[in-house]
């Protein structure tokens, strides 16, 4: 048998074809869009194990803090709830705080709005120290996991948690939707020996 030889080349894989998209992109430089992004990734990924031990030291699941990129901004949340927004691309760097949780906000930071996010206080980042940011992400965080809406009222651990005078069930995310342990947290006892509720 006879070889002919190919008269075109080889139809390349749609890996190849990627790969070679992706050296001819990298010498073009990255938009200000990509960069503000990068660096709200890197910010965010930097705050984020602060954040979690903050999260784990009230039992809740600290694997319920998650990371969003939005097409102008990037999102920190508590399972659904969000936490701030942060804005590190274009003129002016900020982050929004959900105005449910302006209680996390120091009386010494000054907060503006805007007509179009009127559930938002905004803080530009320029005016805050990477401490006082760290602070103000963490009581953010602890606000969101206390606004967390109850599911049921109590569950068969209620005798113990009563005696502990807190929730001690095992799983962060069963215990977060407990009512009791809200109330147990605000200092009312209803059951057992440390019962100081009629």
């Amino acid at each position: 048998m006879i070889k002919i030889p190919r008269m075109y080349p080889r139809r390349r894989t749609m890996r190849q074809c990627v790969d070679g998209m992706n050296d001819q992109l990298s010498i073009f430089p990255k938009t200000g869009q990509e960069l503000g992004r990068e660096r709200e990734k890197d910010f965010f990924e930097s705050m984020l194990p602060d954040l979690r031990e903050a999260v784990k030291s009230v039992n809740a699941n600290p694997e319920d803090i998650t990371y969003k990129k939005c097409i102008g901004y990037s999102s920190l949340n508590f399972r659904s709830s969000n936490i701030c927004r942060l804005k590190l691309r274009g003129k002016k760097w900020y982050i929004s705080i959900p105005i449910t949780l302006k209680e996390s906000i120091p009386n010494t930071v000054k907060t503006s709005g805007i007509a179009s996010e009127p559930q938002f206080l905004r803080i530009h980042f320029s005016q805050l120290s990477k401490d006082e940011i760290v602070h103000l992400l963490k009581e953010a965080a602890l606000l969101s996991v206390e606004k967390v809406s109850k599911e049921f009222d109590c569950c068969s651990r209620f005798m113990a948690c009563s005696d502990a005078k807190v929730c001690v069930h095992p799983d962060p995310s069963f215990s977060l939707l407990c009512g009791y342990r809200k109330i147990l947290k605000n200092g009312r006892i209803f059951y057992g020996e440390n019962r100081n509720v009629k």
